[in-house]
């Protein structure tokens, strides 16, 4: 009897972690992607602990946002952007529509990059191979199955566990160094201003935000569940920012020492030695692939749902044109992926910072959306939240205009 009952005990631990890990963990691992963890890496190895303060700004705007989009998806009926097509404009759809899509392929060019990596770095050939086959399993996933948003619970609760596993053991071997890391969440001048964009581009994605609105919906969560999808939107994004700093943290403890300047997964691999030692390599490039296939289905999925609701051709991953979005968007980011010639690092931090471009324009319009009574009736947004909202949108703004300059000039 008390062998039959101790996987009872799992399961019913499993069941409370999947209760308190809800639509916020599809958010973080739609967000903690490869190029999360190769932007972190990269930073940390070169301007060590200095930068630490961009994952805390990310994390408070996100957590805004997030829950934000949170209340809008739990008090409403409608899908978001049919809120903003029926209270303001059907070209206001349209537009947020493609900005998510834009960004969502800047990701997912992202996400083809470190698929490849780290099934090249494991058993060779290359992202021109890797990327087309992860993109196969996709595609098979996202058109044949019929519950999607269980199954991709699932799958995103396991390899996010795997993801913390992975990199949090790892931080109490490192050494770090608490002063500066004290230090390093002090605002300050960065050395590097294009890593910082493409950190903040990366964990505070203002999409993937406004997805929470749909993945709640998705849930089946209402008006009743607006406390849980606050928390579970709160947990999610401390996940993601947390561990996001985590790496950041390991990498200048360990990688900067060497001068390490990430050009490789191999290379990110090597802040896993000191508790790790030779098996180092293996279970940094899994937890690698385990955030590269997390983020690809469903940041695939995430532009082809905006994309097809912003035209009003649907909005759930049953509805035909949010799977044709979402397989043009897997096609043309892996074709992207696999014909560019620079250094694959390279290519997938410009990747990441592409997708501010776009950010502005989305977080107006929640902004908007979040103090619109008829849209969220007593529950708009406070002044702190306002605040905190307002300022994220001139921080978006600021990084934009810089990216742009960056391609301009």
């Amino acid at each position: 009897m008390e062998q039959e009952g101790v996987p009872k005990k799992v399961e019913k631990k499993v069941s409370r972690l999947a209760f308190l890990l809800g639509p916020g963990v599809i958010t973080a691992a739609t967000v903690l992607g490869p190029g999360s963890i190769t932007l972190t890496s990269k930073s940390g190895a070169l301007m060590e602990y200095s930068v630490l303060w961009t994952v805390v700004v990310a994390a408070i705007f996100m957590t805004t946002f997030t829950r934000m989009s949170a209340r809008i998806g739990c008090l409403n009926e409608d899908s978001l952007l049919n809120i903003v097509r029926t209270k303001y404009h059907q070209i206001l759809a349209i537009l947020v529509g493609l900005s998510v899509f834009l960004i969502a392929g800047g990701f997912q060019t992202g996400n083809n990059i470190g698929v490849g990596l780290a099934m090249d770095a494991m058993f060779g050939g290359g992202i021109i191979l890797w990327a087309p086959i992860f993109t196969a399993i996709a595609l098979i996933f996202i058109w044949t199955s019929r519950n999607f948003y269980k199954v991709l619970e699932k799958i995103m609760l396991t390899l996010v566990s795997i993801m913390i596993v992975s990199f949090i053991a790892n931080v109490f071997m490192a050494g770090p160094k608490i002063g500066q890391i004290a230090s390093g969440l002090v605002p300050s001048e960065p050395k590097i201003w294009g890593l910082v964009i493409a950190i903040s581009a990366t964990s505070f994605s203002i999409a993937a935000a406004a997805y929470q609105s749909y993945l709640v919906q998705g849930k089946g969560w209402t008006r009743e569940s607006l406390k849980k999808a606050q928390r579970d939107a709160t947990i999610g994004i401390t996940i993601l920012c947390g561990l996001a700093g985590i790496i950041m943290i390991t990498s200048a403890a360990v990688l900067a020492p060497q001068g390490i300047v990430v050009n490789s997964a191999v290379d990110m691999a090597i802040q896993l030695e000191p508790l790790l030692g030779s098996l180092a390599k293996w279970l940094f490039l899994f937890g690698l692939l385990a955030a590269s296939f997390s983020s690809f289905v469903s940041n695939a999925v995430l532009g082809g749902m905006f994309l097809s609701d912003g035209l009003g051709l649907g909005k759930t991953l049953n509805d035909i044109w949010v799977k044709i979005f979402t397989t043009l968007l897997l096609l043309f980011s892996t074709t992207l992926a696999v014909t560019l010639k620079k250094n694959p690092i390279e290519i997938l931090v410009i990747a990441q910072a592409t997708t501010i471009i776009g950010g502005p324009l989305v977080a107006i319009v929640l902004l908007i959306l979040g103090n619109n009574k008829d849209v969220l009736h007593e529950h708009t947004n406070k002044l702190v939240t306002n605040v905190i909202a307002v300022l994220a949108v001139i921080w978006i703004l600021y990084l934009s205009y810089n990216q742009l300059m960056s391609f301009i000039g």
